[in-house]
């Protein structure tokens, strides 16, 4: 029997974090699921009047359900739907991509490094501007001294000059962009599609974390973390959809690819390739994959930990300093967020410092930089969300890459 008409209206919505306007149908009334704007939690009410969504949690990042995590809704009176209405016009809405939060866990190193054809170019340019500048006051001075001021080298043959170097600059970028591509499709040769494929939907559909035991890379150091992982948070299968390889990341011997899990909802996973005689296979880094972190976001805002303990985060700019860290001019302040969670951070490093300079370098122009940190509570702390950063482990959420980076 076919589902009411009723059923099938639609009943509109408006979410609290970035005033976006959606609809659901009637029939999903009481599901909870996220804004397709900004992606914050948020809960269907069972009124069918336009209402305000207060969050109750949001987070940047996928989780197990399509519609996750609790928000009330509140009848709204015509005046308050007028003010809000006229407000949406002119807000400003932002969204952050997969760089973010996904393919961005490996930065490639060669990003912030200039490559030597490119230095070379440089300072041939340099040699060639100074040798032109050179002969033209020198010829300058011999034609001023014989009371002419006509120059030896005329404008057609500067041009002709700077057109070379133009080109020789042109000739360069094609050839190393040319060795990208043919690294790249090295790269794709070198990795096995279809046991990826096998090895990821092995991980997202294990029953149980034993089984998830079964396809982790460094199962020796990362299994009793899986343990007590578990231990605190609830063990759900993913379940797999499919795998997309358009885009794909490499770094020695871990590939980067974007899976769809059974909810539909996408994420990254990192994979190591590892050789042993002739037998190939793929082992999939559950740290990066779940956003370890040594505590889980409700124990830091209960225990405040004082001593030094490692955290996985996405680290934006921020601008609030309160309690121990009141002194804007001696700390810089920086929202952390976690994979997962309804609670954010805030770190803070000595302005100046190692760790002050290393975040500048990383986060300029304003982006989102994922990477692990170690940190601690001031003794004694009076805030629950906020801590020193003390030590940056790394760019990125992958942990032990020397081995993948020998060859790079």
């Amino acid at each position: 029997m076919s589902e009411p008409a009723s059923s099938n209206r639609w009943i509109p919505f408006q979410c609290p974090t970035c005033f976006g306007l959606f609809r659901i149908k009637k029939s999903q009334v009481g599901q909870t699921g996220r804004c397709p704007v900004c992606n914050a939690a948020v809960q269907s009410s069972e009124s069918e009047n336009l209402g305000v969504l207060n969050q109750a949690a949001s987070s940047t990042f996928d989780s197990n359900n399509l519609l996750a995590r609790v928000g009330e809704a509140q009848e709204m009176t015509s005046e308050q739907l007028r003010k809000v209405e006229s407000g949406l016009r002119g807000r400003r809405r932002q969204y952050v991509g997969e760089e973010a939060g996904g393919m961005a866990w490996e930065r490639e190193e060669a990003s912030n490094n200039v490559s030597w054809k490119v230095v070379v170019s440089m300072v041939l340019s340099a040699f060639v501007l100074l040798a032109l500048s050179l002969v033209y006051y020198k010829n300058s001075g011999a034609n001023s001294s014989a009371g002419s001021t006509k120059p030896q080298i005329n404008r057609e043959q500067a041009d002709s000059w700077f057109d070379d170097i133009e080109k020789a600059d042109r000739n360069t970028k094609k050839i190393e962009e040319g060795e990208m591509a043919a690294k790249d499709v090295d790269d794709f040769k070198k990795f096995d599609n279809a046991k990826i494929e096998e090895a990821v939907r092995n991980f997202v559909t294990a029953s149980s974390p034993d089984e998830l035991k079964k396809y982790i890379r460094n199962s020796e150091r990362v299994g009793p973390l899986l343990d007590l992982y578990y231990e605190k948070a609830d063990y759900e299968v993913e379940g797999f959809d499919s795998l997309d390889l358009t885009q794909v990341k490499y770094s020695g011997d871990v590939v980067t690819v974007l899976v769809q899990k059974a909810n539909f909802l996408t994420a990254p996973i990192a994979l190591e390739r590892v050789i042993d005689g002739e037998e190939e296979s793929y082992q999939i880094d559950w740290e990066s994959w779940v956003g370890y972190c040594d505590y889980t976001s409700d124990q830091m805002r209960a225990e405040k930990p004082d001593k030094p303990f490692l955290m996985r985060v996405i680290v934006k700019p921020a601008n609030y300093y309160n309690y121990d860290f009141s002194d804007d001019e001696k700390w810089r302040s920086l929202g952390l967020e976690l994979k997962d969670s309804i609670h954010s951070f805030l770190g803070y490093v000595e302005r100046g410092s190692e760790q002050d300079v290393k975040f500048r370098a990383m986060m300029k122009g304003g982006l989102l930089v994922p990477c692990m940190v170690r940190v601690a509570y001031p003794t004694g702390s009076r805030s629950k969300d906020q801590v020193e950063i003390l030590e940056i482990l790394g760019e990125g959420w992958l942990q032990n890459l020397s081995k993948e980076n020998e060859d790079d």
